[in-house]
């Protein structure tokens, strides 16, 4: 695999950490460096692919559970009274038919 040169300013205490993880590990800061990036990337585009699915998914329904009620429900988990599972509270208004 071809290999190219990037660069980055990084805070110096995050150098000391990569440093001190390098010896540590018997790895040098570029190997560390390049591990951390495709676990990040991977990372990302797996979530942008679920983002982009939900949001195919919500477009292709008419309703909806609102934000307000979700995080009161996931809130309520935690309580000796835990709220009972949302309904779909938000719908999308009806296009009226041309004639």
């Amino acid at each position: 695999m071809a290999k190219t040169m990037i660069s980055a300013r990084v805070d110096v205490e995050l150098n000391k950490k990569l440093e001190a993880l390098s010896e540590t590990t018997q790895r040098s800061k570029a190997f560390l460096i390049t591990e951390a990036l495709e676990a990040l990337i991977d990372r990302e585009a797996y979530l942008q692919e679920r983002v982009a699915e939900a949001v195919k998914d919500a477009n292709a329904t008419e309703h909806w559970i609102s934000h307000e009620a979700m995080a009161n429900w996931i809130n309520s988990l935690a309580t000796d009274s835990p709220l009972p599972e949302p309904v779909p509270d938000v719908y999308r208004p009806k296009l009226k038919q041309s004639a």
